[in-house]
């Protein structure tokens, strides 16, 4: 009996042991298969924050009622803007050997603009728009662009009802001959310059992006890029900004119709300077910029007198105005969160990366700056010389 019970207990433990072991055996495996998590997108999220001011100006080197009524002209404008990634799809082809990814970014942008007249109550002009932006990297040498961004636009001085609805949008396709340069063909909408313009997009640009390179953005911007190091850029430009924004008729600024609530006011300048990026770390940057403001207009209009050409630009206006240059102020504050996808020395998602800072958030051609392509110190260059300028226009590289 005892022998028996012996047995039994023996029986147990050898059991009890087998399955303690291949339960060690099945947790190991499964601690084994375990994956840190890895990034799910290549872009950052990005909130940015950007403020302009331009000097106040006399409007009266004419004789005219508004502008004697007007007096006096200045602009602050400040942009609160943001992109966000939504989803992130990849695949490779047949073979494997080309990866190609897809990018969906959600943007969005509020805009609060001051146009100072001397002789009114100042107004408040607010534009706030939401939209959806698609990046497709083909994993060969092109990349195609949409960006449809639609937008509101309202003047909250008063209260009354002026909103209007728009819509801006950009479909450009982006070829890399090579590294040094780089093509991009496409067509455009906004009411950047101070109408609603139908505008063929053309871009060129000459140079690495991640060294000294030239970018001619037509019509967006041209721009000398200089990147120093992975926290320092600096860079020479010229780019348009304006917008079209309801203003509100309480002032009966509109003379011929006292009775509208609202008409559009549309301003355009043309904007030349230096522009200075400094980075503190993986996730804060600011910048800041200044030159000259010129080729100035300003105009007001109703959407009723031009009521005869819907998908034209605006002819008619009861107000224009083309101003002297002045001076400008300009700059902005830059967080980026969350970890990102390595792309190192991936020569199509540092384009990726460049046209979604060229196109800017919304319809008002403001971008966040490119610390999302990296530099490599490797060889560190802290100076422009002869060398990077023969570096950008080596014709063997076309």
């Amino acid at each position: 009996m005892l022998s028996k019970i012996s047995n039994i207990i023996s029986l147990c433990f050898i059991q009890g042991f087998l399955a303690l072991f291949c339960t060690e055996i099945n947790a190991q495996s499964i601690y084994d298969t375990i994956k840190p998590n890895e990034p799910k997108h290549f872009f950052n999220t990005v909130v940015f924050f950007d403020s302009y001011t331009k000097p106040k100006q006399a409007l009266n080197d004419t004789v005219d009622y508004l502008n004697e009524r007007l007096e006096t002209y200045a602009v602050k404008q400040r942009v609160l803007a943001f992109y966000l990634p939504l989803h992130t799809a990849k695949e490779f082809n047949k073979d494997s050997s080309i990866y190609s990814n897809t990018h969906y970014l959600l943007t969005g942008n509020l805009v609060q603009l001051q146009p100072k007249f001397g002789g009114i109550t100042n107004h408040n002009l607010i534009k706030a728009g939401i939209g959806l932006r698609m990046i497709h990297n083909t994993g060969k040498k092109g990349l195609w662009f949409i960006d449809i961004s639609p937008f509101y636009t309202t003047d909250v001085t008063f209260g009354n009802d002026n909103g209007y609805f728009r819509m801006s949008n950009s479909f450009i396709y982006s070829h890399n001959f090579s590294e040094k340069f780089n093509l991009r063909v496409g067509l455009t909408k906004s009411f950047l310059w101070g109408n609603r313009n139908y505008l063929p997009y053309l871009g060129f640009r000459f140079g690495k992006l991640d060294k000294v390179h030239f970018s001619l953005q037509i019509p967006k911007n041209m721009s000398l890029n200089i990147p120093l190091n992975n926290k320092l850029r600096f860079s020479l430009y010229t780019k348009p900004q304006g917008g079209m924004f309801t203003f509100s008729n309480k002032d009966s600024v509109y003379y011929f119709n006292r009775e509208a609530n609202f008409f559009f006011l549309t301003r355009y300048e043309l904007l030349s300077g230096l522009r200075f990026d400094a980075a503190f770390g993986n996730n804060f940057s600011f910048y800041i910029a200044l030159g000259t403001s010129s080729r100035n207009k300003l105009t007001f209009y109703s959407e009723k007198a031009n009521a005869d050409r819907p998908n034209l630009p605006y002819k008619t206006y009861f107000f224009e105005r083309s101003l002297k240059p002045t001076g400008f102020l300009n700059f902005g504050l830059v967080l980026r969160f969350g970890k990102t996808k390595n792309i190192h020395g991936n020569r199509n998602l540092y384009e990726a990366m460049d046209m979604n800072n060229t196109i800017g958030v919304g319809d008002n051609n403001i971008a966040p700056g490119m610390f999302s392509v990296p530099i490599d110190e490797s060889v560190k260059r802290s100076k422009l010389n002869l060398a990077d300028i023969q570096d950008l226009i080596d014709a063997n590289d076309f």
